[in-house]
């Protein structure tokens, strides 16, 4: 199995020279116009297309087929398409539900996003991952009384993933299981606060947690009930600290604190050959360092003021 992860992740370390550095980004960053922008992508390996939507769009497919291309079996690499496919169902399910919009389509994991659609459309979901199933037969009884939210899709998903990724997690390498746990505990610990925040009971709190993560159900109802206040208590070395000041400042600066702390988590292993986190720190880099290059076209189209985007950015991976 270490040959096998041996040679995948020599694989890894080659492509990583298509990444873009800071001094890169920040040639892109400074073009004067999206024709000039574009351009300087192409050379950096990005694939042409008539707009930049089209072009980002085509280079999230194509990490995700360098993924699928380079994962070695036997380590839960395969928990990072459960994300995809879970992520999917939730833009699948809002549109169907609620009109929403399906351009937050993410490239399929093991999923078919038509085979979600499918589902949907004719409420079978015998063809569907049994979590998956169950989540859209609940969001089903939740849109026959009326009493859907978008808030109940992104729990009732959520909570299926996370369910899955329990059983997949058993069979896992360390330092995805560590990933898994961190990426559960910074999404507990934004519902407890954001429970706080709008003083949902505590029995409505519980019911909104996800049962995975390190962190105890009971630390989390206290930031429910207690907030901030409450969190100041915890272990020093807690993540909670670093996360509740986050949120503080807002859910973008969330988004931007829990990305780049899960990044982080796989950049102390980069350079092990012997680990998976080179092959999904490639993987997750690559899909970071397209989400800066977005808000950097927005920002020269739009007209944005740079400050505004750089406290959006993500850190880089190389």
């Amino acid at each position: 199995m270490n040959a096998g992860l041996l040679y995948q992740n020599a694989r890894v370390k080659s492509l990583e020279m298509n990444l873009l550095g800071a001094d890169r980004l920040q040639r892109i960053a400074d073009a004067g116009s999206i024709t000039e922008a574009m351009r300087l992508l192409v050379e950096a390996g990005y694939p042409t297309a008539d707009s930049y939507d089209e072009m980002l769009s085509a280079a999230e497919k194509e990490a995700a087929r360098l993924f699928n291309a380079n994962m070695a079996e036997g380590y839960g690499l395969e928990l990072f398409l459960v994300i995809a496919d879970y992520h999917n169902a939730k833009v699948a399910a809002k549109a169907h539900y609620l009109g929403g919009s399906k351009d937050g389509y993410r490239p399929e994991g093991s999923l078919a996003i038509s085979a979600l659609e499918e589902a949907l459309e004719k409420g079978e979901y015998k063809a569907l991952p049994a979590g998956v199933g169950a989540a859209f037969t609940a969001l089903d009884g939740l849109k026959a009384r009326e009493s859907l939210l978008p808030s109940d899709v992104d729990y009732a998903l959520d909570r299926a993933a996370f369910e899955e990724i329990a059983q997949g997690k058993k069979n896992a390498a360390k330092v995805i299981v560590r990933y898994f746990d961190l990426l559960a505990d910074l999404k507990n610990i934004s519902v407890a606060y954001r429970a706080h925040r709008a003083g949902f009971s505590r029995e409505k709190a519980k019911n909104m947690l996800l049962p995975a993560g390190t962190l105890s159900e009971r630390d989390l109802l206290k930031i429910a009930e207690g907030g901030e206040e409450a969190a100041e208590k915890m272990k020093a070395d807690s993540v909670v600290h670093d996360a509740i000041s986050s949120l503080k400042e807002g859910l973008t600066a969330y988004e931007v604190f829990t990305d780049n702390a899960l990044l982080s988590l796989l950049r102390k292993e980069r350079y092990d050959m012997f680990s998976p986190a080179p092959i999904a720190g490639l993987y997750i880099g690559k899909l970071r360092e397209i989400m800066n290059v977005r808000l950097i076209l927005a920002r020269i189209v739009n007209g944005v003021d740079k400050e505004v985007i750089k406290s959006r950015m993500r850190e880089l991976y190389v």
